[in-house]
């Protein structure tokens, strides 16, 4: 099974990938599209692509992932280099990610998670960790 897992490029549930595949897109106006979507994509470090399996919400035109507030392996690479790639279905869209420090944005980036993934409000996870928001490049 680990050889199997070993030779995946895609992220496969909580296993990193690598480059993503799908349709070079346009960036959305409105990123409510991905209401109905639990889980994307988010490639990072270009150089040698690094993709996991994330939570993303959308706050009109702004798209928000986020982690522990300890960081994980994809916000180190993102601290070095903030382009990143994000695929939805099979549309991949060239981002670059910006870690959210305003606590009104915090606040607004908390409440899309809580509202997408029925989080509780007074344990929100989201609202203590990383928060980066996903502009254009």
């Amino acid at each position: 099974m680990l050889l199997l897992l070993a030779g995946c490029e895609e992220p496969f549930i909580v296993f990193p990938g690598g480059e993503l595949s799908g349709e070079q897109s346009a960036v959305p106006e409105d990123w409510s599209q991905l209401v109905s979507i639990d889980t994307v994509q988010l490639e990072t470090r270009m150089d040698d692509p690094y993709s996991v399996n994330i939570w993303a919400a959308g706050a009109g035109k702004d798209l928000y992932v986020a982690t522990g507030e300890d960081g994980t392996n994809w916000t180190k690479h993102i601290a070095d280099d903030p382009a990143v790639r994000l695929r939805s279905y099979s549309n991949v869209y060239a981002l670059s990610a910006r870690l959210v420090e305003e606590p009104a944005e915090r606040a607004r980036a908390a409440q899309a998670f809580v509202g997408k993934y029925d989080l509780e409000v007074d344990d929100n996870w989201v609202l203590e960790g990383m928060i980066f928001r996903l502009d254009r490049r």
